[in-house]
């Protein structure tokens, strides 16, 4: 797997050259592909509509973080990419929801903080298994395309607190997982991020034992919002899980997901569609997400596609860590490599000769807030060993 260290004392906008010229050539494949599926998966006529769409946000990100849209605009630069591009291969999933007529889009809201909501229970609580509590837009496309997810863990171990998750996305996706690097800065602790190339990051680890772990989710009402790896990025300059969640939630966040924040004494879940924000957790010894919204608000802005696995990872993870408490890294490695009920599994690949884009595991990450260990791999993870740090 790739891996790319940012040296300290080194301006935003030179990261972003070393970025783009360490991965030039994946870059640009990367960006080709997500292009592509835009105007497959969301509904695009044609990559200009995508790439108008992919303009939009470039005003969002430098107003929400200039240091971000210099790092951003310097992987461009690296890579002898437009700006725009890299922010197609950053946002892919928030644009897909995106509707491809200018004349639709509205800026997504800020909040001061979380909206507090407690779900109900069982593992459905958004909507039925066949996504039909979602709303009325495009559903994503046929054979397994855009019918990706991830699945996240959420344990108190004998051995520590731990965060893990699978990264499932179009398989095509899978030669570019990296892991990046990104020295302390301004104040700012250390971090690693589980991402691919030209993507600012996607979930990590900082050296306060801050994390963020992330979900998709599919919205019916996508707005203008700020390109969402940047937003994790900053969430991971926090020293503490309280700061983290408050970053996230009073972000303009344009579409979809769930976001999971912890650090070693509090954790906090939230989902976001692109009007919505409710924190759906916080805190106690175990929880699991998947791809359907669990408040019913967020669901009733979302819909799950027909091909997605999220009800069977979400009943398999709940059932599996209820039979038996997570132990350590190794056993939630295992758990999220499982191929029980393939290829409805938590490890999966949906992908076949006809349909190369098809969903599947392309990569993971589990991290250990208490000891500062952080695995990562890319693709699937059935029986594969992780790279390792120590933050």
């Amino acid at each position: 797997m790739r891996t790319l260290d940012l040296p300290a004392g080194t301006s935003p906008r030179a990261w972003g050259h070393i970025h783009g010229e360490s991965f030039r050539g994946e870059i640009a494949a990367l960006a080709a592909i997500r292009s592509y599926l835009c105007t497959k998966v969301g509904g695009f006529a044609s990559r200009e509509q995508v790439l108008a769409a992919a303009a939009a946000h470039l005003p969002v990100l430098e107003r929400y973080s200039a240091a971000l849209h210099a790092e951003l605009v310097g992987i461009a630069e690296g890579a002898n990419v437009r700006a725009e591009d890299i922010v197609i291969a950053n946002h892919y999933t928030d644009l897909r929801d995106l509707s491809a007529d200018p004349a639709t889009w509205r800026p997504a809201p800020t909040r001061d903080a979380p909206e507090l909501h407690a779900t109900g229970e069982g593992p459905e609580r958004g909507g039925a298994p066949d996504g039909s509590a979602g709303g009325a837009g495009r559903s994503p496309g046929p054979d397994g395309l855009g019918g990706d997810g991830c699945s996240v863990v959420w344990a108190g171990s004998p051995t520590g607190q731990i965060l893990a998750q699978t990264w499932d996305m179009h398989a095509t996706a899978i030669p570019y997982v990296m892991t990046l690097g990104i020295p302390a800065h301004e104040g700012a602790p250390a971090a690693r991020l589980l991402t691919v190339t030209g993507c600012l990051g996607m979930a990590g680890m900082n050296t306060a034992r801050v994390a963020v772990a992330i979900n998709n989710l599919f919205s019916t009402d996508a707005t203008l919002g700020v390109v969402w790896p940047a937003m994790v990025r900053k969430a991971l300059t926090a020293r503490d899980a309280v700061t983290a969640r408050d970053t996230i939630a009073s972000s303009p966040i344009g579409s979809g997901h769930h976001y999971f924040i912890a650090d070693r004494e509090r954790a906090f879940a939230l989902e976001a569609s692109g009007t919505r924000r409710k924190e759906v957790f916080t805190g106690g010894p175990s929880y699991v997400h998947t791809n359907h919204a669990l408040d019913a608000d967020v669901a009733a802005r979302s819909k799950v596609p027909t091909t997605s696995t999220t009800y069977d990872r979400m009943r398999w993870l709940e059932q599996d860590v209820a039979r038996a408490r997570v132990h350590d890294l190794a056993d939630v490695w295992t758990r999220l490599g499982s191929e029980d009920g393939w290829p409805r599994s938590v490890c999966t690949n949906m992908a076949t000769p006809e349909s190369p884009h098809g969903a599947a595991t392309c990569g993971a990450i589990a991290m250990n807030l208490d000891t500062g260990e952080l695995w990562a791999q890319q693709g699937f993870i059935h029986n594969v060993a992780a790279e390792k740090w120590t933050l």
